[in-house]
């Protein structure tokens, strides 16, 4: 299957789950946000998280600076 990681695309095995996208780019998850086709999915679910063809995941990661 075909999703985009912040708008790249990447082919994965179908039935990946959202964890296992991330690992397979080497993607850390401290200190990030993760949507799934616009919808914010809590860290507990990451593991739970089938994605789909076609499905979109943002990653936003937590900066600070002064």
């Amino acid at each position: 299957m075909i999703v985009k990681i912040n708008d790249t695309e990447i082919t994965l095995a179908d039935g990946m789950t959202l964890t296992d996208a991330l690992a397979s780019q080497s993607i850390s998850t401290q200190g990030t946000a993760l949507a799934v086709n616009g919808t914010v999915i809590p860290k507990a679910k990451y593991d739970s998280t089938t994605l789909n063809n076609g499905d979109s995941i943002l990653i936003i990661k937590a900066f600070y600076g002064g």
